[in-house]
């Protein structure tokens, strides 16, 4: 596929950041010109991560209208070779990367939505990947994540049906899964993510809802063997379109950020290491906020957000303070038509996170690289 260079759309860009009204604070324009490449119809996500052990990260994406999903490798500068696209199910929507037959080198699991399974991708020595039988999951998978849910050392799988299910998938360190309970998740299950929320070192997951009505993240607390204990509301957002994790406040303890679309919100919940969160104020965001990544943008080494603005054709920079508020304004910076995913990881491995953003009406995804000489935000 023709990879592109985007030049004068990208111009405005780097120029026409919004500082907001009366602010002192000075943009900083923490990312050159970027590159794009083609992907195929109706991309779902992106994942980055390094599929092939040369500690250069590189880019899954599974498209939802052609049934495949894309290998992009990347090259350690920046750049990436033309992509090794693979057959899925039909409608893939989300994915998960671990090692799932542990032999060391990452595997992928792809949710397919319009059949109600699994597709198992076995990463191989040479880059390329071996397809295993698919795992069913019941009707319309719609998010996934990974983690120990068991302490056996082998990769196990959270999956959530689109309307009122979570199911754990247990692996057998194999490739393959056994499936073991199935929990009651009612309120349109969004986005999932795991970690240890509490601090007994088992594995829990926080889960967003953005059926109506819907104010709330659950916690489901793991009991360390695969099961789950009955998950408990922790109040905020509302109909919470997208869920990430990280440490905001620099205590230690992992915090939770959801992003809602429908009142163009974010809400960040910190985490006390004991498995209480504590909701901040919410703080606006652009129109229709949707994937958010946390990472140290602007030089300062204090964690900030990048937000995807899926009506505005936008990203957000969001300067963190280090105690879990941030710096007002954020700035806006256009990348085209319904971003819908973004990935962060240092692609060039010169030590600065860059990101990749998935452009859903365009089928493009584009390649953002840190400036090396940005200048820093004071509070």
């Amino acid at each position: 596929m023709t990879r592109l260079i985007l030049i004068g759309f990208v111009a405005s860009m780097l120029l026409g950041a919004f500082a907001g009204c009366g602010s002192d604070a000075q943009d900083p324009q923490p990312f050159g010109i970027p590159s794009a490449y083609k992907v195929g119809k109706k991309p779902s996500t992106l994942v980055a991560h390094d599929m092939n052990n040369d500690d250069f990260p590189d880019l899954l994406i599974p498209n939802t209208d052609d049934h495949t999903l894309m290998f992009f490798e990347g090259n350690g500068d920046g750049t990436f070779k033309e992509p090794f696209v693979m057959n899925t199910g039909r409608e893939p929507m989300a994915l998960a990367v671990a090692d799932f037959n542990s032999d060391r080198i990452p595997d992928a699991a792809v949710c397919n939505y319009g059949d109600g399974n699994l597709s198992i991708f076995i990463g191989q020595k040479d880059g390329m990947f071996k397809v295993l039988e698919p795992v069913k999951t019941g009707k319309l998978p719609i998010a996934i994540t990974t983690g120990d849910f068991n302490n056996d050392r082998k990769a196990d799988l959270a999956v959530t049906l689109r309307f009122d299910k979570l199911l754990i998938f247990l692996g057998n360190g194999d490739g393959t899964f056994k499936q073991a309970e199935a929990y009651i998740a009612p309120g349109t299950p969004s986005r999932l993510v795991t970690g240890d929320y509490n601090g007994d070192k088992n594995l829990d997951l926080a889960i967003a809802f953005n059926a109506m009505k819907m104010n709330f993240i659950r916690i489901y607390d793991g009991n360390g063997d695969g099961t789950f204990q009955p998950p408990r509301k922790v109040f905020g957002g509302k109909q919470a379109s997208f869920i990430t994790q990280s440490d905001m406040n620099g205590d230690g303890h992992l915090d939770l950020i959801i992003s809602s679309a429908l009142v163009d919100s974010l809400t960040l919940f910190l985490g006390d290491g004991k498995g209480n969160f504590k909701r901040q104020e919410d703080f606006a965001a652009e129109k229709k906020p949707g994937y958010i990544v946390a990472g140290e943008f602007t030089g300062d080494k204090i964690p900030d957000l990048i937000v995807g603005n899926v009506r505005d054709g936008d990203i957000s920079l969001l300067q963190g303070r280090g105690d879990g508020s941030f710096i007002f304004p954020h700035f806006n910076y256009a990348v085209g038509r319904q971003p819908r995913s973004i990935a962060g990881a240092d692609f060039n491995k010169d030590g600065l996170e860059d990101l990749a953003v998935l452009l859903y009406d365009s089928a493009t995804l584009q390649i953002f690289m840190r400036r090396i000489d940005i200048g820093r935000i004071k509070s």
